[in-house]
Parts: C-alpha cells; sequence; structure tokens
C-alpha cells in the first residue's frame, strides 16, 4: 500500500511540477575522448542505485526524468532549478513495483567527492540545473571563500555556474564502481577521477 501511495504521489508531483522525460544521461569527457557513454543505474544497496558508466546502447537503466523545482501557475511555464528522478524496478513478475527515487550527492567526509546516488523518493533530490542549449547539467558556486578574511567583501566573489561532474572508481553504497561523483574543490582527492560532462540527452 505505501509503494502504491507513493507512486501515486509521485504522478500527481509529475503535474504539479513538470517533470520532463525520459531521457538518458549522457557521459563526455573534458580530457579523455575515449570516454563517451551514458549513466546507467547500478545496484548500490537496498533500493538505493548509484550512476555507473555504460559505454553500451541506451536501456531502461539508462532512463531518467527533470523534476522543475516550480512553475508559473498561470502560464505552467516550469523553471529551474530541479533535480534528476528515476523509476525503479523492484521485485518481479507480479510482484514487480516501481518505486519512484531521486538523485542526490552525497558527501564522503575526508574527501572532496560527494557520490551521485540515487534513494527512494522524488522530493529531497540535490538540485541542479541544465544548459538549454546543450543539455549540460550544472550547479550554483556560491561564494569564493578563497580569499575571505576579517574584512566584508564587497562585492561578494562568486563561483559563478559549475560543472564539476567527474568519472571515478569509487565504493558507491555498498559496491565498488566506476560511477558519476561531484569534486567540490580541486584537485579531486580519488586520483581515478576524470572531469565529465553530464548532460540531459533525449532517450531514443
Amino acid at each position: 500500500m505505501y509503494w502504491i501511495f507513493t507512486f501515486v504521489t509521485f504522478i500527481a508531483t509529475a503535474i504539479a511540477s513538470n517533470v520532463t522525460g525520459p531521457f538518458a544521461l549522457h557521459i563526455t569527457s573534458k580530457s579523455n575522448s575515449s570516454i563517451n557513454g551514458y549513466a546507467a543505474a547500478c545496484h548500490a544497496g537496498a533500493a538505493i542505485e548509484g550512476l555507473c558508466y555504460s559505454s553500451g546502447t541506451i536501456g531502461s537503466a539508462t532512463e531518467f526524468y527533470f523534476n522543475y523545482s516550480s512553475y508559473d501557475p498561470e502560464t505552467g511555464v516550469p523553471s529551474q532549478p530541479g533535480w534528476i528522478t528515476y523509476l525503479l524496478k523492484a521485485g518481479g513478475g507480479n510482484d514487480t513495483i516501481t518505486v519512484p527515487s531521486s538523485m542526490r550527492l552525497e558527501p564522503n567526509f575526508g574527501s572532496n567527492l560527494f557520490t551521485a546516488l540515487i534513494y527512494p523518493g522524488v522530493e529531497d533530490g540535490t538540485y541542479v540545473y541544465f544548459h538549454p542549449n546543450n543539455g549540460t547539467l550544472y550547479m550554483y558556486g556560491g561564494y569564493d571563500d578563497s580569499s575571505f578574511n576579517s574584512t566584508y567583501p564587497l562585492p561578494a566573489p562568486s563561483l559563478g555556474n559549475l560543472t564539476n561532474f567527474h568519472l571515478c572508481y569509487q565504493f558507491t553504497g555498498g559496491y565498488y564502481y566506476q560511477s558519476i561523483a561531484w569534486v567540490s574543490t580541486h584537485p579531486p582527492h580519488n586520483p581515478s577521477c576524470q572531469p565529465v560532462d553530464l548532460s540531459i540527452e533525449e532517450h531514443s
């Protein structure tokens, strides 16, 4: 009953918050031309998925959505930011259920990596933006505190929009995969990390 209610909630949320998709998350390297694939949901724990690298064809494991955080009630035009969502299929046969889930960037304390993990629930994902022209995902960086001192900064320096997604060999939940992470500061603490663009692409 809980999952049925959750799914109904997801559908209601889709109407209210303007969910778009399905689409694929295209992974392209900023430095290594051999990396050109897609993010695929990979098992990371009980009802938890990671975003693993797949060089193969697009399939159901690579099917994602974007939930806009708000919209104009008069025009219906949605506005960013939003969050990435995924419909996890659990069980099998007549007992298969759909678990609406969302992507969060989980910190690794002691490192500067935030691992991309997909958890049940569609209202608590990490906010991201996508570029309207090429679909590249980015986040607002906030203040640049690298030169802060006792003097109040005027104007306050900003980091602007950041595209700090990386492809890393890392523990993704309870499993060791090559998967997507966000690097908060450069260079990444994990030496296997390679900078990539993560972008929305029409799911064919």
